[in-house]
């Protein structure tokens, strides 16, 4: 059983409770990040999608072309790199904003040998199913996602948690899973731990990276266990949002509640079980929309987020790595095999859900603009939106969507996402517009 799939294994618990909640700067929460890096006239939210390696480059290729584009400021000169507020990720653009929320500017250096040129998939199979690795395997109850944790947090991450994020003067990084129990977001932030009463600043990275790419059957869930040590109460704010979504008939945010709500009924499993952040959104994008809605009022959240200096402009750089897989259904008379029906039918599900979140968001900016705009200052909504499935050349994007989901990249379809990346950033109309508002620069063409 251990050599098929680890069914009998045992999920290893490492969020630790607490008997009281952090507090101020000890959290890990977007609120109090703020409050020690102000946000100035430009709020620029950055959305990683999942798809494996593939995805990890591409959001690295966003984040060099970023670096290198510049602009002026009362004589001072600016990266648009440092304009970056906020990251989410999902599954594979999840190590990507890990390493650099962890690590800033060293992403530069060595992230593509530490993890875009490796080959993660063959070191984990190596690891899995040499001989004295299976031996271990059939007579302990270690799972293939603690031997993936394991190589994550030697090789990537380096034994770092989330206090290191904390700490680093970088964008605040939000790391998205799916829990399996609440049938929702999981949210690697300290306001989703205060439901588990434990301290998310003591947790590894490379643990919750690991949740977020755990792809079902693949991978093993993680698990995180809701302690009952911190007397932590229903919060007065998720009491407000459960109002209104009752009074408004809210469906989508009476779902949100009720996935925090079980949290809190001591009658459910104690185990959050954590999968694959893009069942529940591929894109990442669903955290504003969730955060809005809990909050009850974009006005609301502005207001009380920007106290001082409140931006002017407001940005979604959106990096969509998922492809359109090829399969043989159709070509003749012979019946799809299991293989190609599910690709299919993922890729159907996927694309759809994919496009209605974008249609969504997009359409939330721009009313969020208008509401919080007033006539001494004007607010401008930017929604970028960087698919690889809309490259123009149909010889390169068919190349694209052959390369696989998978943590496993040769150096040259590496380099040649990053390329892609940068280009179909730089070319987007919208952010083109950004760069003329802002009077910014890109490199010269490389």
């Amino acid at each position: 059983m251990a050599i098929a799939g680890g069914c009998s294994s045992l999920g290893r618990i490492e969020n630790e409770p607490v008997s009281t909640l952090p507090k101020g700067e000890q959290r890990y929460s977007m609120s109090h990040y703020t409050q020690d890096h102000p946000v100035g006239e430009t709020l620029m939210f950055l959305a990683f999608s999942g798809g494996g390696s593939r995805a990890a480059a591409l959001s690295y290729g966003v984040l060099e072309e970023l670096r290198d584009t510049t602009y002026q400021v009362e004589g001072k000169e600016l990266r648009l790199l440092d304009e970056v507020d906020r990251i989410s990720s999902v599954s594979g653009g999840s190590f990507t904003s890990a390493y650099y929320g962890l690590f800033g500017e060293r992403i530069f250096e060595d992230f593509k040998t530490t993890f875009l040129y490796k080959d993660v998939q063959g070191d984990l199979g190596s690891q899995l199913f040499g001989f004295f690795s299976l031996l271990r395997r059939i007579f302990t109850s270690v799972s293939r996602t603690e031997v993936a944790v394991n190589y994550y947090d030697k090789h990537i991450f380096q034994g770092k948690t989330f206090a290191d994020i904390r700490n680093s003067k970088g964008p605040f990084i939000l790391i998205n899973a799916s829990d399996l129990n609440s049938r929702s977001q999981f949210i690697f932030i300290q306001p989703q731990f205060d439901f588990l009463c434990s301290d998310i600043s003591r947790f590894k990275v490379a643990r919750a990276v690991a949740a977020s790419s755990a792809v079902p059957v693949l991978f093993a869930p993680i698990l995180v266990k809701r302690h009952e040590d911190c007397n932590f109460q229903k919060p007065a704010w998720l009491v407000d949002a459960e109002r209104r979504a009752e009074e408004n008939g809210d469906q989508r945010l009476l779902e949100t509640v009720e996935s925090l709500n079980f949290y809190l009924d001591k009658e459910n499993p104690p185990y959050a079980t954590l999968v694959d952040g893009g069942i529940t959104d591929n894109l990442g994008l669903r955290t504003i929309l969730r955060n809005v809605g809990l909050s009850g009022d974009v006005k609301k959240v502005y207001d009380h987020t920007f106290r001082k200096e409140k931006p002017r402009r407001l940005v979604v750089i959106v990096v969509d790595a998922s492809t359109k897989g090829q399969t043989n259904i159709g070509r003749s008379k012979v019946l799809p095999s299991i293989g190609d029906t599910l690709t299919a039918v993922t890729d159907i599900q996927l694309h759809l859900y994919n496009t209605e979140t974008n249609s969504l968001l997009r359409r939330k900016l721009r009313e969020w603009a208008k509401t919080l705009s007033t006539p001494e200052q004007p607010i401008t909504s930017y929604f970028i939106d960087l698919d690889v499935t809309g490259i123009k050349n149909e010889e390169e994007r068919a190349y694209f969507n052959g390369i696989p989901t998978s943590f496993s990249l040769k150096k040259e379809q590496a380099d040649k996402l990053i390329r892609t990346a940068r280009t179909l950033l730089r070319e987007n109309s919208v952010y083109q517009k950004l760069l003329h508002d802002l009077g910014a620069k890109a490199v010269a063409q490389y």
